[in-house]
């Protein structure tokens, strides 16, 4: 009792705590009871189908839209995003030049306005930057001049020094000399007169020292004279010289450097001219532009023709509806003028068919708004590429467009409109064809259930082309078996959990991987010779690998009661035989084999995401007759 009331004291309190764990784990209690209760239906009589030949139609029905081969799409040609305040409304008729949309014109004329203060200042830059251009080219040359006189100048001093006065100064040194030795002669002579004199008697001996000191004075002026000639040759005349030649040679220097700086301030202005004039036509582009999307903010009728909205091709396209107050993006298209004189329709045809279309097939359209009449058309264009918009909400979805050309002539219709279209793929005679989902696979290849008795046995069966509820058996099958409509489930699920290769087949076994070896030194997991337990050890062959598949091994067992929740359409907790058909072919294409012979292709799952959905395709039972005509009114 003790422990009782300990035990509910805990409950009551963790129930108090946690109340959502508790309301789940009822709920999960709950749902699993109710998956696990017995099934009546699965204790009714088997249904079976009487095997029989015929003509066997293989068409695809895939729902559309109606368009114009021919339109013209007006876009927005303003920059960034706009908003509507007017627009002509859905299925007007419009004349050439009629107002077809206006955008609003704020910010583009705010931003016109801006540009033309910007193009003045431009403008005014330039004129600036032209009038300092010759102020500085003035300034330049008069530089240059300058320099180019002060060369001239030097040059002038070199020439007047080599030609005058050097030779002056040589011929002042020559002429002193020639001078003092002239005068020498004489105060020799007179010395000489002193001296004779002077021994007669007739001259003082102050005289004669008189005239000896002047003989000696002279002598010594003609030896300063001979040195002055000696040094100006030797010293004086190549230093004046090259000083002269050093400053021409300076000068000229300086006039190259006066030339060079005067053109390196030249480009830096001419620059500056460029720079404006480039900003001056930028201002003028971007003013042109600016009163282009001005402009553009009124959009007129280019031709006649009957008004329609665009449709996004995706119920996840972030493009806004066309309407007024609705913000538009550049080059988003607006309004379209159709050509309504040739319509096609545009449909999307799942992978599993597209190999099957092609252009030039004949294709027969009826349009919702007409359900009785039926219009004869030709595929016009298959798509090389999966439709990227019909992929957004499930990526692994992968539809091709496909334009059907209407060849009948339309009543007054308008673009838009949604329609249903078949497209003929081919006409088999004489051929067995059997309910898609009498169908299944049994170790990797198709069989069918035949009645044997009371019972059923599965027999192998060659497939070929298929709609979406009939499929031809080119082999297995002869004229009156009955087979079973409902192959066990149970077997398909075993099967497709089971192995592959069927008892006593030999196969290759190749691709082995070994095991990695457990850590501990138990022998569970060993065969006891070193090499791990399993398939590997024991040599038998490994699940070969179908085409596009992963290896078998890693192929994850499909949870039964999760399938059964996903194809429970209408939530009664039972498959029907429609629902278990539709699971049985979702699984074929799963775990199925590739195609079957005579260019056909093994069922797959049923193609979505068509605007028709799920049971728009037509499909007639074998033996129902040749391809369709049309029907009357």
């Amino acid at each position: 009792t003790m422990n009782l009331n300990q035990t509910k004291t805990l409950v009551l309190r963790m129930l108090r705590e946690h109340p959502i764990w508790f309301a789940g784990a009822a709920v999960f209690i709950l749902a699993v009871l109710f998956l696990l209760r017995p099934r009546n239906s699965e204790q009714t009589v088997n249904a079976f189908y009487t095997v029989k030949r015929g003509d066997f139609l293989i068409s695809i029905v895939e729902g559309g839209t109606l368009q114009a081969v021919n339109e013209i799409s007006i876009r927005n040609d303003v920059e960034g995003t706009s908003r509507i305040i007017y627009i002509v409304p859905e299925g007007t008729y419009v004349k050439k030049g009629d107002l077809l949309v206006e955008l609003d014109s704020s910010n583009a004329r705010d931003q016109v306005n801006q540009q033309l203060i910007a193009v003045e200042k431009a403008q005014f830059a330039l004129i600036q930057a032209k009038e300092q251009l010759e102020i500085q080219k003035s300034i330049v040359e008069s530089e240059i001049r300058a320099a180019e006189l002060k060369l001239e100048f030097a040059q002038t001093d070199l020439r007047k020094y080599l030609e005058g006065e050097a030779k002056q100064e040589r011929r002042k040194a020559e002429i002193e000399i020639a001078s003092i030795m002239e005068k020498m002669a004489i105060d020799e002579e007179r010395l000489r007169w002193s001296e004779k004199l002077h021994e007669k008697g007739f001259e003082t001996k102050s005289k004669l020292d008189q005239d000896r000191l002047t003989l000696l004075q002279t002598k010594l002026n003609l030896e300063t004279a001979t040195n002055n000639l000696w040094m100006l040759e030797q010293f004086d005349h190549p230093k004046k010289r090259r000083q002269y030649e050093s400053a021409v040679e300076e000068a000229r220097k300086e006039l190259e450097r006066v030339k060079q700086q005067g053109e390196a301030k030249l480009s830096q202005y001419k620059a500056e001219v460029r720079t404006s004039e480039n900003t001056l036509e930028l201002s003028k582009a971007k003013l042109e532009r600016d009163q282009k999307n001005l402009e553009a903010t009124k959009i007129y009728a280019p031709q006649d023709g009957l008004v329609s909205y665009p449709v996004a091709d995706s119920h996840f396209s972030s493009e806004s509806l066309i309407e007024e107050g609705a913000t538009v993006r550049n080059r988003q298209v607006l309004v379209k003028l159709p050509d309504t004189s040739e319509m096609k329709v545009t449909v999307k045809i799942h992978e599993s068919h597209v190999n099957k279309i092609r252009p030039g097939l004949p294709a027969f359209v009826v349009l919702d708004s007409r359900p009785d009449e039926r219009f004869q058309g030709v595929v016009s264009k298959v798509a090389l590429l999966p439709d990227t918009q019909s992929r957004w909400g499930n990526p692994n979805l992968k539809v091709y467009a496909t334009e059907i050309l209407i060849k009948d002539k339309l009543p007054d219709v308008k673009p838009g409109v949604s329609a249903r279209a078949e497209i003929i793929v081919t006409n088999l005679h004489d051929v067995i064809a059997v309910p898609i989902q009498a169908v299944t696979t049994k170790q990797g290849r198709p069989v069918v259930y035949v009645a044997d008795g009371e019972d059923s046995r599965p027999v192998p069966v060659v497939v070929g082309m298929y709609n979406t509820k009939f499929i031809e058996i080119a082999s297995g099958l002869k004229d009156g078996d009955r087979i079973l409509l409902a192959p066990p489930f149970d077997t398909q699920e075993r099967d497709l959990g089971g192995a592959v290769v069927g008892e006593g087949e030999k196969a290759t076994a190749t691709n082995l991987v070994a095991r990695t070896p457990p850590a501990s030194n138990g022998s569970e997991n060993n065969n006891g010779n070193g090499k791990p337990a399993g398939a590997d050890a024991a040599g038998l062959p490994q699940r070969p690998q179908r085409d596009g598949a992963a290896p078998a091994g890693n192929m994850p067992r499909p949870n039964f009661d999760e399938l059964r929740k996903q194809f429970d359409k209408n939530g009664d907790g039972q498959l029907d035989e429609e629902e278990r058909a539709a699971m049985r072919a979702a699984m074929r294409e799963r775990y199925g084999t590739g195609p079957g012979p005579g260019g056909g292709m093994r069922p797959g799952r049923q193609p979505g995401g068509s605007d028709a959905g799920e049971g728009t395709r037509r499909e007639r039972e074998p033996g129902s007759g040749s391809n369709p005509g049309p029907r009357g009114n």
